[in-house]
């Protein structure tokens, strides 16, 4: 007879995890700013646009948001933490039969951000480390047809210009 192989199974699926470290980050992000003075808490939510590229193919993805958290250490300089995701959805009707194909794109990430200070304005630059969730799907007449996941290390380096919703 033919030795048996045995095939090990996961009880916890990949997408459980990755929400439990997403509902982790937000409640210890919550906490953290629930426990400092209103004068040191920096926390910023923002509408996202990503245009991500590999190997010169690239894909921009319009419908996204970022949350972030800092805690200042010095001088415009916070130690911070993010967390932002982002989603690519597009639906075809082919020969009559309707195709769909999603593509979410979420990142947890600490780092450095220094950030200047105008009357009306806040730019700002950040280094980030952390990870990628990447996740996708495919259907054909409501039936899938693929999906997959992968995560990936992430360096973010990254700017913008943050407009406060009260006086500075």
């Amino acid at each position: 007879t033919a030795p048996r192989r045995i095939v090990s199974q996961r009880f916890i699926s990949e997408a459980l995890v990755n929400r439990f470290v997403g509902v982790v980050a937000v409640v210890g992000v919550g906490l953290l700013a629930s426990a400092l003075p209103v004068s040191a808490q920096n926390v910023s939510f923002g509408y996202q646009y990503q245009h991500l590229s590999s190997g010169g193919d690239g894909i921009n993805m319009p419908g996204g948001f970022n949350v972030d958290v800092g805690v200042p250490i010095g001088s415009g300089v916070a130690i911070v933490g993010q967390f932002d995701w982002s989603r690519k959805s597009e639906s075809e009707v082919v020969l009559g039969t309707s195709v769909d194909a999603a593509f979410n794109v979420s990142t947890y990430g600490g780092g450095v951000r220094w950030t200047g200070h105008t009357p009306s304005l806040s730019p700002f630059v950040d280094v980030l480390f952390g990870a990628t969730h990447f996740s996708g799907g495919g259907n054909v007449a409501g039936i899938q047809v693929a999906s997959g996941s992968e995560n990936d290390a992430m360096l973010q380096l990254g700017g913008g210009v943050a407009v406060p919703l009260t006086p500075m």
